[in-house]
């Protein structure tokens, strides 16, 4: 069966003029300059040839949902703007076998003076849709919307959350063989993007293809087999998304002073202040009790291990942790000192103390997290958390010794426990 999408050594090229006239020129400037050169040009500029992308070739096979990835500017808009026919490519050529919808950002192929109900027969006529076939989906398109309310209301005067939820509603549903999505569930509330996950695994199930881009990688990971890594519009990785997601993390991680400093410990310069409980430092320990500064292996115990100084006598007071993707973006878990029965709550004194929370084996995916940890008194306030200077760490998948042999990198989905299974 050939592809549904087929890239062959495609280059996008712009022109980019720069003037040597002085960005901040006066008035008195400009009329200087008119009086010494009045027929002659005012400034010079310079042609600079710009290619934001560079002999770009993959292929998606039908019905997969393929990912790409990469920074601001590494030319995912551009290469998503070749294969919707918006832009025609410098070089090379893109076969597509199989009607297209694109949604590259809200409001694409709506027109602001028409309503609602107006622009889904017009955005369906564009994608190849018969009125009667419109028609026919019409109401699954509003409802999965969810603004019926405003189906006779002009677009001009939707939020942008109801511009995409309806533009994404539209593309999802005109059954088209190719779907290409540009950080559709960037926008909208989390109800609406579960929604829109589903829809999209529901797509592919139904043996659609699906392009995906995303700065999500939690999304990508979940949603995407395989995919391709863009960097300064060339193609830096392709292959398998797991592996692709923990190159492009890494890179940021490298290029951000604060995102690099993965040593797994957290002191406090002063800056937490309050009248119950200062942390002095806080860490992630092994079971032995030893700090640890480098990745962490999926399939043992470690402790987020809390000190400092406790300035009331109070039953009330605990202590928690709270562990966030790299991104912040989703919140995996979190844990109270007081999630289990009364008689095994810690009892914390006033003066110096020490809390210990495991951080369980089996549970976390291969990558990279934060943790926050806070403390609160129960029923009375929130008292500290050090969300301005997170712990930092990583899964390292590959170098833990797993139980199951075919078990060896992250899998999709943010968390990867054990789960017990049986024959009957």
């Amino acid at each position: 069966m050939k592809p549904a999408i087929e890239v062959k050594n495609v280059s996008k090229s712009y022109i980019i003029n720069h003037k040597n006239k002085a960005n901040y020129s006066t008035l008195k400037d400009d009329v200087s300059n008119l009086l010494r050169k009045p027929f002659g040009k005012q400034t010079e500029s310079k042609e600079e040839e710009f290619w934001a992308l560079k002999d770009i070739n993959f292929e998606v096979p039908k019905g997969e949902i393929f990912g790409i990835i990469g920074k601001n500017g590494s030319g995912k808009s551009t290469m998503l703007k070749i294969l919707s026919r918006i832009v025609d490519p410098t070089q090379g050529s893109i076969h597509i076998r199989g009607r297209v919808a694109s949604l590259l950002e809200v409001g694409t192929g709506f027109h602001p003076e028409l309503t609602g109900r107006e622009n889904v027969y017009f955005n369906g006529s564009m994608l190849g849709m018969s009125r009667q076939e419109i028609t026919n989906r019409f109401d699954e398109i509003v409802d999965f919307s969810e603004i019926e309310q405003f189906i006779d209301t002009p677009v001009k005067f939707y939020s942008s959350g109801m511009y995409v939820r309806l533009a994404f509603a539209v593309a999802a549903h005109l059954e088209p063989d190719i779907l290409i999505l540009d950080e559709v569930l960037a926008v909208g509330d989390a109800s609406f993007q579960r929604k829109s996950m589903n829809k999209i695994l529901s797509t592919m199930r139904e043996g659609r293809t699906v392009l995906f881009v995303s700065h999500n990688t939690s999304a990508i990971r979940q949603l995407c087999t395989n995919g391709i890594l863009l960097n300064k519009g060339q193609i830096e990785a392709s292959g398998n998304i797991g592996e692709i997601i923990d190159r492009y993390l890494v890179e940021i991680m490298n290029n951000d002073q604060v995102m690099s400093k993965i040593t797994s410990n957290w002191t406090n310069n002063g800056s937490a202040k309050n009248d119950t409980f200062i942390p002095n430092k806080a860490f992630i320990s092994n079971s032995q009790g030893h700090e640890v500064s480098g990745p962490l292996q999926n399939n043992e115990d470690y402790y987020v291990c809390v000190e400092g100084s406790l300035k009331v006598d109070d039953d009330t007071f605990n202590i928690g942790y709270a562990v966030w993707d790299s991104e912040s973006k989703n919140l995996i878990y979190q844990s109270i000192s007081t999630d289990t029965t009364k008689d095994k709550w810690p009892r914390f004194k006033k003066g110096h103390i020490t809390a210990l929370g495991k951080l369980p084996a089996y549970l976390l995916n291969g990558g990279r997290y934060k943790i926050i940890v806070f403390a609160s008194l129960y029923g009375k306030g929130w008292v500290y958390d050090m969300d301005s200077t997170p712990i930092r760490f990583e899964i390292d998948m590959r170098h833990g010794k797993h139980p199951s042999p075919r078990w060896t990198e992250a899998r999709g989905g943010l968390i990867a426990p054990i789960i017990d299974w049986q024959s009957k």
